[in-house]
């Protein structure tokens, strides 16, 4: 439902009629769609994209505070303990739930809205939807207790934050905070950030924060580093595995019985790229309040750019090396 759901989107988005596309593809998925629950079935992160596109009501979807990351040290469900790629995600989403944003509601989207759900969109029951998810999606069947968590929150918490005095008291704060941390991980991988989910989502955050501000100019800078042309079109991708690459092709290099001759001159960039792709510096300031670890002298999956350290491409960075 995920895919099915933000693929249409994207048709629709790039022109493609409701019945066109590629072998139906627009027909044909709308009517899996619909046949499946309708997109009130999409799971949490789509729920979050229809959100902001103004294709679902927030109220519809499960809370994402960003008091959370004004949480102490000690407590487990600081979003600083979860893994690096999970935290970086949740950080603009919890922004962007913070502030409710959507997006302008266009003729595009009010037709969306028709198209993509099995009732008329202003009838449809927000607060019961919230838990809805396509068996198909269904990865890992919710806990009790994690459905209990997050009714709590729904119930009990955010009506308290969303209203006076506490709207102005807590969670503007807890937006400002979040807002910091996203700006310090923008700064710290020259807006690279650590993937591509993350990037729209930081990028997203920042023009929400401020349209013509310099960070969301400096976002966009970054955007051609995901993109790629391949034999079939434009791609976007993770990020970029350059370092990673380089290092397994030096090695295949030397283990070949090509004379020094033929492979010299590669060899020879090879080492120069691994050697000026080395973290040179930690991130900025007290990183370890802002939840990050030492990086000085390790590799990146890509290049030094990104920042973010990763254990086996610095084991194989090193290997070369020596």
């Amino acid at each position: 439902m995920f895919c099915t759901v933000l693929n249409y989107i994207c048709l629709r988005i790039l022109g493609v009629g409701p019945y066109e596309g590629d072998d139906n593809a627009c027909p044909r998925a709308r009517k899996w769609i619909l046949d499946h629950g309708s997109a009130t079935h999409i799971p949490s992160w789509g729920k979050t994209w229809l959100s902001i596109l103004g294709l679902f009501d927030w109220s519809g979807t499960n809370p994402m505070p960003p008091e959370f990351w004004m949480l102490p040290s000690f407590m487990p469900m600081l979003p600083a303990k979860m893994w690096c790629y999970t935290r970086m995600v949740y950080m603009p989403m919890s922004y962007l739930y913070g502030k409710r944003f959507v997006g302008p509601v266009t003729p595009l989207i009010m037709q969306l809205r028709e198209e993509l759900f099995n009732e008329p969109f202003d009838q449809i029951k927000w607060k019961k939807v919230r838990h809805s998810c396509a068996l198909e999606d269904v990865y890992y069947p919710h806990p009790l207790i994690q459905d209990l968590m997050w009714d709590s929150l729904y119930i009990i918490t955010e009506p308290l934050l969303t209203r006076w005095p506490f709207n102005k008291l807590i969670r503007e704060r807890a937006l400002q905070v979040t807002m910091n941390h996203i700006h310090y991980e923008d700064e710290n991988s020259r807006y690279i950030t650590i993937g591509c989910v993350e990037k729209v989502l930081c990028m997203l955050a920042c023009w929400v924060e401020d349209p013509n501000g310099i960070c969301f100019k400096k976002h966009l800078a970054r955007i051609p580093d995901y993109l790629w042309i391949a034999e079939d079109g434009l791609k976007m991708q993770v990020f970029g595995s350059q370092l990673w690459d380089c290092c397994f092709a030096v090695q295949a290099l030397v283990a070949s019985d090509l004379s020094l001759s033929e492979i010299g001159f590669a060899l020879k960039n090879g080492h120069f790229y691994i050697k000026e792709s080395q973290v040179k510096d930690n991130p900025s300031g007290d990183f370890k309040t802002m939840y990050r670890h030492v990086s000085k002298g390790s590799w990146t999956f890509s290049d030094q750019d990104h920042g973010w350290q990763t254990s086996d491409c610095t084991a194989e960075a090193l290997k070369v090396k020596q």
